[in-house]
């Protein structure tokens, strides 16, 4: 996943240690901060609206994922079953994740 950064929100990892309060008054308003040492990306410090967006999309990739798999089942059915869980491993998709 690529994400669009504005330049303003790259900062330097001194900087963010030297001026955290500006960090979390640039969070409240909703703003997301690349975090960089020596120019080299490090991490995001993200609002956690964003993170609660993220983990939504990863269950409805891992939604889609399954839904594939069941049509390929449906569609290409010869009269032969064809074992879940091989169909799932085909399809990169991990039937035990959901499990909590």
């Amino acid at each position: 996943m690529r994400m669009k950064v504005d330049t303003r929100d790259i900062r330097s990892a001194s900087s963010v240690q030297r001026n955290f309060g500006q960090v979390t008054d640039d969070l409240e308003a909703g703003r997301t901060i690349l975090l960089v040492k020596n120019n080299t990306p490090l991490g995001v410090v993200a609002p956690v609206a964003l993170m609660d967006r993220l983990d939504e999309l990863d269950e409805r990739e891992e939604d889609l994922r399954l839904l594939a798999a069941a049509l390929v089942r449906s569609t290409t059915s010869t009269g032969e079953l064809v074992d879940l869980e091989d169909l799932a491993r085909e399809l990169g998709v991990d039937l035990a994740s959901d499990e909590d």
